[in-house]
């Protein structure tokens, strides 16, 4: 019974497939993350008998539990209800393909320093997927975001990009002063050396992976120039990825972009918001009547067709805990 359910994983298959998510064209990321997960959730509740109406659920309409959406399998004592989309096309995707002409890139958002987490995350996007390896895995780890105002991003249209994309210092370096530059180190020594214990923690767990050769190459997303080198120089598998947000950082540091550009680092652009958990969460699960604050960790997968560049899948799989009434 899902009274005594406390956590929930939802796997919203292949968004691509997702003809409401088609008809936003220009929506962003936690636009269809929040869509993404609605719409599984009205598929599941509808396929078990719980119909949602505009995305909302009615305690009543099932008399089982207040979290009308979910099933209502057994629970141990600290059970886990899976919900995934009952008509979703991921496996004939990936059989259209073989799998050497595949890549698949996971990024994953998660608040904690947990290694029981982010090992769960990881083995669900496995089990999504069926496939025994992953060619990179990009690690977004955002701690204590109502304490990190250097973190906070712009989320309006006008500072999302599209998709990630190599990034080019172009004619704004002239324009960077040497006030700003000692500004930007400063900052970055601050996030540094609240974040970068907990993404050892994390990385480890990654190393792990990628010495099994389950995951082929480690990223890390928004960490500053200075926080990059400190993980590089101290991580057995180095990152080969570095992501950043230009929506909080205009330009790009040179320190950052030469670090990269020596040690073979891929230096892109992303338009995911730092707060995307607790964001998605409220926009989804509060407004479906589920009791929950903030996603425990969500990874989104995305499958190229390695010859043609083609976006073959894209999809999410998130993990939340659930607060019934009277927590």
């Amino acid at each position: 019974m899902l009274r005594t359910a406390s956590k929930v994983t939802i796997n919203t298959g292949n968004v691509l497939n997702l003809i409401d998510i088609k008809k936003k064209a220009g929506q962003n990321v936690t636009e269809e993350l929040s869509e993404s997960i609605k719409l599984t959730l009205t598929e599941y509740g509808t396929q078990n008998g719980f119909p949602l109406a505009n995305g909302t659920a009615h305690a009543e309409s099932s008399g089982h539990s207040d979290y009308v959406v979910l099933s209502t399998s057994a629970a141990s004592d600290e059970a886990v209800v899976n919900i995934t989309r009952p008509h979703d096309d991921v496996q004939n995707k990936m059989a259209e393909e073989e799998r050497k002409n595949l890549k698949i890139g996971v990024k994953i958002f998660i608040n904690e320093d947990s290694t029981t987490a982010l090992t769960e995350c990881l083995e669900n996007v496995f089990t999504a997927l069926r496939t025994e390896h992953i060619e990179n895995v990009i690690l977004s780890y955002n701690p204590d975001l109502q304490h990190r105002d250097d973190a906070r991003v712009d989320s309006s249209p006008k500072n999302n990009f599209a998709k990630a994309s190599p990034i080019s210092l172009g004619s704004n370096v002239a324009r960077i002063s040497s006030t700003e530059v000692e500004a930007d180190n400063e900052a970055d020594a601050r996030k540094c050396e609240a974040i970068l214990p907990g993404i050892k923690i994390l990385w480890a767990v990654l190393e792990g992976y990628v010495k099994d050769g389950r995951v082929q190459q480690l990223g890390v997303a928004d960490v500053g120039g200075g926080c990059l080198r400190k993980l590089h120089a101290w991580a057995l598998v180095k990152p080969t990825i570095a992501q950043i947000n230009l929506a909080s950082c205009c330009v790009v540091p040179p320190s950052l972009h030469a670090f990269c550009r020596a040690n073979d680092v891929q230096l892109l652009t992303h338009a995911d918001p730092p707060d995307l958990l607790s964001i998605a969460a409220a926009k989804t699960l509060l407004d479906a009547g589920i009791g929950c604050n903030n996603l425990d960790w969500c990874a989104r997968y995305q499958v190229h067709i390695k010859c043609r560049g083609v976006l073959a899948l894209k999809g999410y799989v998130c993990k939340a805990t659930l607060r019934h009434k009277g927590d």
